[in-house]
């Protein structure tokens, strides 16, 4: 009776926290660029004069991109816009730049994701790419005379210290999106006509997790701490998100390839797909290993058990008390309404601090194997509703934690009931 109504409290938590995700998040600076809303006010059709046209028929706009790098923030790659006109040299605009300064931190951790379009001349950009080894494309914009002038006035605007802070999202406001949605307002909406009817049936979680591929820890992480709102299937816009895919739907839009301007010589670039929930069942296998030492008739195997399980659960614990904290008081809307802080939640910290205490002479198999049981009971229930859930085709992409989750918790049952048996003996 006691654990079915530590199940139901449990339970009744996730409708709580989840109801307290932020949904208008905290205040921003009102500064900021939106460039859509600016966008909407460019004429992109405004007649010239002959003397312009001239000028801009000579004039050259291209998309750029750059492979994945190091560190973790251009795992992704990058994409820039450069300017080609016949009096001045080509000079590349950046969504994405920021700066590591006092606020940059505190921001960061709040969601307040404040970052800036710089504006250099292309061939330091290009030496740049290319001293970190990474393979760099261009293609040639298809823009008539008036759509060129009016991309090089918003850029141009949209570059002003008063104007260059906006306010990034990774998958809706970043270095490729507004790129995407410049080109798409110098074809007259068009681009974004043809690339929203073509529906690729993978979610943003699908998109981004390969390129996570350099580092299973990063992508543990990131993946945990990301809820629903990206596991709908998104259409070929939304994925132009990433820069390699931004720069395949232009190629495919223009009716032609974009050229190589460097190769890279040691890069590989990143896996189609990358099988996070396949690794988590072998990171489930190991942590179900470890938790099982502990019912070792061994004294130094029973310590070491308890020292990995109580560092495992404690890992957990900070990563899930940090995932609460984002889910409902900060501007990252990824995580709002995340059942990982359930299926894996703080409790866990408890795990952790009885398996330490476990290493004295006192053994606490009893307290450790019950607590287990609730939150497995609760895991059980929460993967039974995502079964239902599943059925209407909107759900969050996360077996990998159940699966580490339930093979912990019944290891720490299985140790208790083991160690109970001995002792009833």
């Amino acid at each position: 009776m006691r654990r079915l109504c530590l199940s139901a409290v449990l339970l009744l938590l996730v409708q709580v926290l989840s109801a307290a995700s932020v949904t208008g998040g905290l205040s921003i600076r009102e500064d900021l660029f939106w460039s859509e809303e600016e966008l909407d006010k460019v004429d992109f059709s405004a007649p010239l004069e002959d003397e312009e046209r001239e000028y801009y028929e000579n004039t050259h706009i291209y998309l750029v991109t750059a492979s994945p790098s190091e560190p973790v923030y251009v795992f992704f790659g990058h994409a820039g816009i450069v300017v080609d006109t016949p009096d001045n040299e080509p000079v590349m605009f950046d969504y994405g730049s920021f700066s590591f300064d006092d606020s940059f931190y505190v921001n960061f951790v709040l969601g307040r994701l404040y970052y800036r379009v710089i504006e250099t001349y292309e061939s330091y950009r290009m030496a740049s790419f290319i001293m970190d080894d990474r393979t760099v494309e261009r293609i040639e914009l298809t823009m008539t005379p008036e759509a060129k002038k009016a991309t090089i006035g918003f850029l141009s605007y949209n570059v002003l210290p008063e104007n260059e802070t906006y306010l990034y999202n990774y998958y809706t406001d970043n270095c490729a999106t507004r790129l995407r949605d410049i080109y798409n307002a110098a074809t007259g909406g068009e681009f974004r006509e043809w690339a929203e009817s073509i529906g690729q049936g993978r979610s943003f979680r699908a998109w981004s997790t390969p390129y996570m591929a350099p580092s299973f820890f990063f992508a543990f992480i990131l993946n945990y701490l990301q809820g629903p709102s990206i596991d709908r299937p998104v259409t070929l816009w939304d994925a132009c998100f990433l820069p390699d895919i931004l720069m395949q739907a232009t190629e495919i839009y223009e009716g032609k390839e974009a050229d190589t301007v460097y190769l890279t010589k040691t890069r590989t670039p990143a896996p189609l797909k990358y099988n996070l929930t396949a690794r988590c069942f072998g990171i489930a296998a190991i942590a179900a290993c470890a938790i099982l030492l502990t019912a070792s008739k061994h004294k130094a195997i029973r310590v070491a058990g308890d020292i990995i399980s109580a560092l495992g659960w404690l890992f957990m614990g900070v990563l899930s008390l940090i995932l609460v904290f984002v889910m409902t008081a900060t501007n990252h809307d990824v995580t709002y309404y995340n059942f990982n802080a359930f299926i894996i939640s703080p409790a866990v910290l408890a795990l952790a601090v009885l398996h330490a205490a476990s290493i004295g002479k006192k053994e606490r198999r009893n307290a450790i194997g019950r607590l287990s049981a609730v939150l497995f009971a609760v895991a059980a229930v929460l993967l039974v509703m995502k079964g239902c859930i599943m059925m209407t085709g909107y759900t969050q992409d996360n077996i990998a934690y159940y699966a580490i989750a339930l093979a912990a918790y019944a290891a720490e049952i299985a140790v208790m009931k083991l160690s109970s048996s001995r002792r009833s003996r």
